[in-house]
């Protein structure tokens, strides 16, 4: 996924954790006249409550504080289910291997060294942020998805007209509750079973799903085309149907959806 349009920076909420007010002032100005939403706090025990009654979309941290410092605080976010997603950049004075290895193992995903440059904390900030949005669109976008699966799903079983979908080869790949019990099954995956394909002895005129597959050819969507059913007791019914051609969201392959109700419903 690409970014198509700039990020409103003003969205962003970004808290800053340092004891030394110089540093925490000069950071903070710098984010600020970038357009970033800043709060910044003095040591780590006002660091963790800030987090957690409002939640930053970033946060850089300092690591020599007293009482607790910056591995602690860090250790403590991730703890918390209320912080454990919010990105973490470490900033501190330390430059040896081993402070920015410990920095990494207890949860930041970046490490600024003290004196920092302007040009290195925004681009460090700004790809934190960016990977941060792309991650919250693309949670968001998977929740629609759900949701309209689960919505599709319970319209599937619970509509109260037949509903099947057959592939491109023209086997069935599903059938709805309600469909099963017009045709006399006791289940779709019964329906399924017996009969494969709507080819294989479904309607009482044998090549009426050839005619269908050719009227599909020359219109997107057949709509209350009137056609006899054998049923799994050998009775008959008449039934409307509508029938369309879809294709799949992810394989763009084609496939068949229709709908089925009884005549003397309609």
């Amino acid at each position: 996924m690409l970014l198509t349009q700039p990020i409103d920076k003003s969205s962003f909420k970004i808290l800053v954790v340092d004891d030394t007010i110089d540093s925490l002032r000069l950071i903070a100005n710098m984010l600020t006249e970038q357009g970033y939403n800043v709060r910044k706090v003095l040591n780590g025990q006002m660091a963790l409550t800030a987090a957690q009654s409002a939640p930053p979309d970033l946060i850089l941290l300092d690591i020599n504080m007293p009482q607790i410092n910056g591995y602690e605080v860090c250790q403590q976010l991730k703890a918390n289910a209320l912080t454990v997603d919010i990105p973490v950049i470490f900033i501190s004075a330390l430059d040896e291997v081993l402070d920015k290895v410990k920095a990494f193992a207890v949860g930041g995903i970046d490490y600024i060294t003290k004196p920092f440059q302007f040009e290195e904390v925004i681009a460090r900030v700004e790809n934190q942020l960016t990977i941060r949005f792309l991650q919250q669109q693309l949670e968001e976008q998977t929740q629609k998805a759900i949701s309209t699966e689960e919505k599709y799903h319970r319209f599937f079983q619970y509509s109260d007209v037949g509903i099947f979908v057959v592939s491109s080869q023209g086997v069935y790949q599903s059938i709805n509750s309600y469909l099963a019990k017009l045709y006399g099954y006791d289940s779709p995956e019964k329906m399924m079973t017996v009969l494969i394909s709507p080819e294989n002895n479904l309607y009482v005129k044998s090549n009426r799903w050839d005619e269908i597959l050719k009227l599909l050819k020359t219109q997107e969507k057949i709509s209350n085309l009137e056609s006899q059913i054998y049923r799994a007791d050998g009775s008959i019914i008449t039934v409307s149907e509508s029938i369309w051609l879809a294709k799949g969201s992810q394989t763009n392959l084609p496939y068949y959806e229709g709908i089925v109700i009884p005549i003397n419903q309609i």
